[in-house]
């Protein structure tokens, strides 16, 4: 028996019942297609029986998700040798360095999905003004490249 104040209700799901984990395995495949093939985030939700507000909210937090996946699974590789009380084998050590590495990939996505449009809003207000250096030119050829569209926008800006 749970103990809940009067008054109290537990939205959602019950745990065991949760989508969340076949939401964001769907999200990291849609993810790898390219966009110009990709479906559209409202299109995946009508697929998925959920709603786009939803699917926004899990992409949002989808490198985090990921980076810590990638912990969990190198760790688990590390802990089940110590387990079985002995050494890595170089495959096992090999994988759990894959993992540690894809982790810090995901961290650093996320990090720049969360400050590459602020920093892309003062270059496209330079860039309409004219006052793009060289290096801020080149900085937005990279990420442009890399297929943030805000930057592909100033590109354009920049060429004309």
């Amino acid at each position: 028996m749970t103990n809940k104040t009067p008054g109290s209700v537990k939205r959602g799901r019950p745990a065991d019942e949760s989508r969340a984990a076949a939401i964001r395995a769907r999200l990291v495949s849609w993810k790898q297609t390219p966009e110009p093939q990709r479906i559209s985030l409202r299109a995946l939700a009508v697929e998925l029986g959920t709603s786009h507000q939803v699917l926004s909210f899990y992409l949002r937090s989808l490198h985090r998700w990921q980076k810590e996946e990638y912990e969990q699974q190198a760790e688990d590789i590390r802990n089940r040798a110590e387990a079985e009380n002995r050494c890595l084998t170089p495959w096992e050590e090999a994988r759990a360095v894959a993992y540690d590495r894809a982790a810090l990939h995901s961290m650093i996505d996320s990090v720049l999905n969360e400050s590459v449009p602020k920093i892309l809003k003062g270059l496209e207000a330079a860039a309409k003004a004219g006052n793009l250096s060289k290096q801020q030119q080149r900085t937005v050829m990279a990420l442009a490249r890399n297929g943030f569209p805000q930057a592909q926008k100033i590109v354009g800006l920049i060429c004309h």
